[in-house]
């Protein structure tokens, strides 16, 4: 009897010494240089340049197999420490001119943080690709966070689906969800990284309640979206748009489609692949994410492809309840603080290759513009194939980014007193197109190659970052940046020398 007293007293010291030693073994891996908590698993980083820097973080599961066409499935816990020390692979896309690691995997994060402590409680920018919503506008690692980072401010780039995979509406998939909708998976991903930046990016020395989120072109415009959708509000604080397509019938880019255009295309797709029947999108599932990237309608000319692109964000009822021409139209945005613009030469690169002659040129603008189209051929006329691309870059920078911007800045400008309008005409040197779509990115991430006037670059970056800290972009600059109101028309003409302008 006192043997086995002996035996229980033993056990119980045993027990209580292993519950030290895993203690002990959380508050070592917690206080390990690099290594996050987050509630998923502990991550560990890579010290570069005082940044600790946290490459392909999963936050949400692999959307395959059943998942996939599905919204995001939570990420499933890990032990130990995982090592996210390199990107994840990019979301399947059409060929891109350099060699990508693709999967349908990709569902992953990237953060830069400067913090040293987690409880520094710094801004968060969190960026939205561009690329039509069907590739990357560069490769995933372009968007380096560094440059942004060194500014104070904790920067997050999340995959998102893209194409097909992302945004392939049909009716099976309508019956499907609760919210008899479909097709704006991609957008449901970015919404995931936004919740996952909420629960976790604490952990990392940021602040969840000082979240910026900020996009180029299709990420612009997912801003835009997420700006008037009731399921991103409380996600964000404020938010930046650069060149961000809007309207849902626009000069040459539609930014969204109906129900029942896409669930067309997306019928139509099924039928191309030889999936009509009642189980169509089971029998897609089986298809290899390569299959339906390269089943995708693809037209030769970049100009048609961006006219014509069959897979983007669909007017749901759920994530996007109206045209964002109505949303914004009659102020059912979030009203937060805005910085918004678009650039000098936005279509200049967009409708390249157009190859369209006069007579085509003449009917795609009838077709465009109906009752108006006899003045918008007296305003951008054209009596040469040469002169056919030049108007059609005229009209993509007026009319789809331009006129957007200062629609939305109007909207907002209604609502919020900070709201700042501003046209990017800076040209880099070395590259003859202009104020190009997405130039700006180019100085935003530091990207190799590029050699910009130092002090215009670094006062692109400390616009963005100081409007990430307080809801305002100014006190770096000689000039003062006035808010947007229809009334006043002021913008910034973000050039060589930062000049306050109105006229847009």
């Amino acid at each position: 009897m006192q043997m086995c007293k002996v035996i229980r007293y033993v056990l119980v010291i045993c027990l209580v010494l292993i519950g030290f030693l895993f203690l002990a073994g959380c508050t070592q891996k917690e206080a390990a240089p690099g290594v996050v908590k987050t509630d998923a698993g502990y991550v560990s980083g890579t010290e570069q340049g005082g940044l600790w820097v946290y490459l392909g973080i999963p936050f949400a599961a692999p959307p395959t197999g059943d998942l996939r066409w599905r919204p995001p499935a939570p990420v499933q816990p890990w032990d130990g420490v995982k090592e996210t020390k390199q990107y994840s692979a990019t979301c399947p896309q059409p060929g891109s001119p350099a060699p990508l690691n693709m999967s349908e995997d990709c569902l992953y994060l990237n953060v830069w943080t400067p913090a040293q402590r987690a409880d520094e409680k710094l801004p968060v920018m969190v960026f939205f690709y561009g690329g039509g919503f069907k590739d990357v506008a560069f490769s995933m690692p372009t968007y380096n966070g560094t440059t942004l980072a060194q500014k104070g401010v904790i920067v997050v780039t999340p995959n998102y689906r893209l194409g097909a995979l992302g945004f392939l509406a049909h009716p099976q998939l309508d019956n499907e969800s609760t919210h008899n909708a479909s097709g704006n998976y991609g957008l449901l991903d970015q919404i995931a990284a936004l919740q996952w930046v909420q629960k976790n990016i604490g952990a990392f020395g940021g602040d969840p309640s000082r979240v910026t989120i900020f996009g180029q072109s299709a990420g612009a415009e997912s801003t835009l979206i997420h700006l008037a959708s009731p399921e991103s509000k409380g996600l964000y604080q404020q938010a930046i748009v650069e060149s961000g397509p809007f309207w849902a019938d626009g000069a040459i880019i539609n930014a969204t489609h109906s129900k029942t255009d896409a669930e067309q295309f997306g019928v139509k797709y099924a039928t191309s692949l030889g999936y009509s029947g009642p189980d169509a999108i089971a029998g897609m599932r089986s298809l290899s994410p390569e299959t339906l990237i390269n089943a995708t309608p693809s037209p030769s000319s970049s100009f048609w492809g961006t006219h014509t692109v069959q897979f983007e964000p669909t007017i749901d009822g759920w994530i996007l309840p109206d045209t964002l021409d109505n949303l914004y139209l009659n102020h059912r945005e979030n009203p937060v603080p805005l910085m918004i613009g678009s650039n000098a030469n936005d279509g200049t690169t967009l409708s390249a290759n157009a190859n369209m002659t006069v007579p085509e040129y003449v009917t795609f603008i009838r077709g465009r513009f109906g009752k108006d189209a006899g003045a918008v051929l007296a305003k951008y006329p054209a009596n040469s194939t040469a002169e056919v691309q030049l108007r059609l870059a005229q009209i993509m920078t007026d009319y789809d980014f331009s006129d957007s911007v200062k629609f939305a800045a109007g909207s907002m400008g209604d609502l919020n007193r900070n709201t700042y309008l501003y046209r990017y005409s800076y040209v880099i040197p070395g590259i003859n197109l202009g104020a190009f779509h997405g130039s700006e990115t180019l100085m935003l991430f530091g990207v190799p190659g590029i050699k910009p006037d130092p002090a215009v670059a670094d006062n692109l970056v400390d616009l963005w970052t100081r409007f990430a800290k307080t809801g305002d972009p100014n006190g770096g600059m000689n000039v003062t940046w006035p808010h947007y109101t229809r009334a006043g028309g002021q913008y910034l003409d973000i050039n060589d020398t930062p000049t306050v302008m109105s006229g847009y």
